[in-house]
């Protein structure tokens, strides 16, 4: 995913010769999959009609990182594949394993880069035992409390309030956690699009009302490396108290979030590979429990 982050107050973009131009810079189309723009962007229409003509995905976020919106093509894209995500659901349980499976994995290895040891066989065993879905949610908010307990603990101290908290987030740590989170479940979104999947037809997580749930599956594979990223900002002191506002829960400043885009990104483009591969792997066990029909 190869975003383009423009997040300045009052920019006038437009189009000229298949490459998107604002102030003095330009970038060509075949260098953007994702474009993130400040929600006080001037856009006009036909230019979004021309950048979703390109398979381009625009991401909103208002000022203060607290509301997103994402514009894509309206052009309908590999519809079999929504059709075999309905029939797969007769198999819930099993994909939802193997999203909590590889969660718990991938959460444990990153403790252990705090220098924590510590077994997950216990939760393995109950995930694989598991008759339910709800039993695996369980499973999986008992882990996570756990597992926050170490994190919080190898952060300054003065960042957070020592546990998980969401909506609204109560300390900076949190903050960031969450706007982190929330952009890239927007990015997974749109990639599930642009593949033809339906984002809403989840299988650990429940469709509801406007949650895509099946981007909530997948955002469970790569919850670690964001927290791990989180992590090194506030270990290198990138951002401050100060960055954060206090009004209705704890967010980052506009301001703040301006230092932090050169960190996402390089986030994002690290776990391309990963991203890439695991939809891949998702579309083939998709249609695997399809024809087993």
């Amino acid at each position: 995913m190869k975003l383009a982050i423009i997040d300045k107050k009052d920019m006038t973009l437009k189009i000229e010769q298949s490459c998107l131009k604002f102030e003095e810079q330009s970038i060509p189309f075949r260098l953007i999959d994702m474009l993130i723009l400040n929600h006080r962007t001037t856009f006009v229409a036909k230019d979004i009609l021309r950048l979703t003509k390109e398979n381009i995905s625009i991401l909103l976020i208002s000022h203060n990182s607290s509301n997103f919106s994402i514009i894509n093509s309206a052009n309908a894209k590999n519809s079999e594949i929504k059709l075999a995500q309905y029939r797969s659901l007769e198999q819930r349980l099993a994909f939802a394993k193997y999203f909590l499976t590889h969660k718990l994995t991938l959460h444990q290895e990153h403790l252990k880069s705090f220098g924590i040891q510590g077994e997950i066989s216990k939760e393995l065993q109950q995930v694989e035992d598991a008759s339910a879905v709800e039993e695996l949610l369980g499973i999986e908010g008992s882990y996570a409390r756990a597992y926050f307990a170490h994190y919080f603990a190898h952060l300054p101290k003065t960042m957070h309030k020592g546990c998980r908290s969401r909506k609204p987030p109560r300390d900076p740590v949190n903050a960031l956690l969450s706007y982190w989170y929330s952009l890239y479940y927007h990015i997974i979104t749109a990639k599930l699009l642009s593949h033809g999947f339906e984002p809403s037809l989840g299988y650990l997580h429940t469709p509801f009302r406007s949650h895509n749930a099946l981007s909530s599956d997948i955002l469970e594979l790569f919850r670690s490396s964001i927290n791990q990223a989180v992590a090194s900002v506030f270990h290198h002191n990138i951002l401050q108290v100060e960055d954060f506002s206090k009004k209705g829960g704890v967010y980052l400043r506009f301001e703040g979030r301006k230092r932090v885009w050169g960190e996402f990104s390089a986030l994002v483009e690290l776990l391309k590979p990963k991203l890439d591969k695991e939809i891949a792997n998702l579309k083939k066990a998709i249609h695997e429990t399809d024809t087993s029909h």
